[in-house]
């Protein structure tokens, strides 16, 4: 079913705009960072899409199994850091994070991709080595625990310092976002392929939502304040005169 991936795309791309706008205004680390994960996400989904659109190949497997299944998560973590982590910690996972991605693609690369499965199975026609395996798993597991770390420890901060607000619900939805996609490619590994965008689809639309919601928070009140009237500046000495 092609929907579900080209939602995931849409989803992924409208997530790249926002932190291309964000970066442009305040140039932060942290948003150049997640203009690269999005951009991953999005050439997973564009891979699945491509793939059931045009037929699979080893190009399209490699690609796929690289972006979105072994990067996407680990790379939105990383933005995590640079967010919320000291910048030594941050530069540190970085360096760690693009060598495990040079072992990845030196991986993908070397693996065989069986020609009569590309039909049926798609990416999942990719013979994947133990090392392969294990690299990917750290990957999804170690990003997804960062991404939902970073988020209880912002709840938490926020909580102690000024209580609940609006602007909170941006952490819970990126943080089920992830959660649901880490759930997705758990059931890929367990042989569910099938069952891949039923989670991925919904999860990167909470990710939208969640980056959104910072910008739509008091939104209303925002709109009802530019639609009024501007008063003259002597407009309540007048009143009071009279």
């Amino acid at each position: 079913m092609i929907v579900l991936p080209l939602i995931a795309l849409l989803a992924s791309l409208g997530c790249v705009a926002i932190a291309i706008a964000r970066y442009r205004r305040h140039g932060r680390t942290h948003e150049l960072v997640w203009i690269a994960a999005f951009l991953i996400f999005a050439l997973g989904a564009g891979c699945e899409v491509a793939g059931l659109r045009w037929g699979w190949n080893p190009f399209l497997a490699r690609l796929y199994y690289f972006t979105g299944a072994t990067l996407a998560a680990s790379y939105l973590a990383l933005g995590t850091l640079f967010l919320l982590a000291p910048r030594r910690v941050a530069i540190l996972a970085l360096r760690g994070l693009l060598i495990a991605s040079a072992a990845a693609g030196w991986l993908i690369a070397a693996a065989p991709v069986d020609p009569v499965a590309l039909a049926t199975a798609g990416w999942a026609a990719l013979a994947k080595s133990p090392a392969l395996v294990a690299l990917t798993v750290t990957l999804n597991a170690g990003g997804t625990a960062v991404v939902v770390g970073g988020a209880a420890y912002s709840l938490w901060r926020a909580w102690r310092q000024r209580g609940w607000r609006r602007s909170d619900l941006a952490v819970l939805l990126i943080a089920a976002g992830t959660l649901l996609i880490a759930g997705g490619g758990t059931l890929t590994r367990l042989g569910q392929h099938t069952y891949l965008y039923l989670a991925m689809a919904p999860g990167i639309c909470l990710l939208l939502a969640g980056y959104l919601a910072p910008d739509l928070s008091g939104w209303p009140r925002r709109a009802q304040h530019a639609a009024a009237p501007a008063r003259r500046p002597g407009a309540m000495t007048e009143r009071r005169t009279h």
